[in-house]
């Protein structure tokens, strides 16, 4: 493991638990005023709507890193906004064979008080969303994620660019999130949780 692996493995995160916020949690307002509250110090942006399940790691009673996930089997995906195609189909050169609809899950709205809180907080998503069925994750990237993903020897898979014009007009409620150059990327969640468990 390199040096850049270690420090963010071994992140001061004492007392901390991974609780998952569904759309009738007594939490759940919390949970979306915590990420409201980090996209609008980091990026100016205004989130108005969020994806029906929320994972939170909380620290002390706080809540510290948040992010949001959706089936694909169950709607659209925000980032096929982004596509030209649906995203089982953008995906299927990353694998041998066909890729199912219902194997790939969307992350998004990650958001989290420093770098080690997104840490355990990918690995806390992973292992859930891999007990659940998914084998897939699929999400819209800013370079800063990109950077540490890459850091953890998980270099993400590059779909497409995720370009704000396609967003018809609501870019301007993301602030300079668009100036990050975020992308659609893609990656096995097996893989990246044997990765991850490996060098905690």
């Amino acid at each position: 493991m390199n040096n850049a692996q270690r420090k963010i493995f071994q992140a001061p995160m004492q007392t901390i638990s991974a609780l998952h916020v569904d759309v009738h949690s007594p939490r759940r307002q919390e949970a979306e005023d915590f990420i409201k509250r980090i996209f609008a110090d980091r990026y100016n942006a205004k989130v108005t709507s969020f994806t029906p399940n929320l994972m939170v790691l909380e620290q002390r009673g706080a809540i510290v890193a948040a992010a949001g996930w959706r089936s694909a089997k169950d709607s659209a995906l925000f980032l096929e906004r982004y596509l030209d195609t649906p995203i089982e189909q953008a995906m299927a050169h990353l694998a041998p064979s066909p890729i199912s609809r219902d194997r790939i899950v969307e992350v998004g709205h990650l958001a989290a008080q420093r770098p080690g809180s997104s840490i355990f907080l990918f690995r806390a998503m992973a292992s859930y969303l891999h007990a659940e069925g998914f084998e897939w994750v699929a999400s819209t990237a800013t370079q800063e994620l990109v950077g540490i993903f890459s850091k953890l020897g998980l270099p993400p898979l590059a779909l497409a660019a995720a370009n704000p014009e396609r967003l018809n007009g609501l870019a301007s409620n993301w602030g300079s999130y668009y100036d990050t150059q975020p992308i659609v990327a893609a990656g096995r969640i097996k893989a990246a949780l044997q990765r991850m468990n490996a060098q905690a």
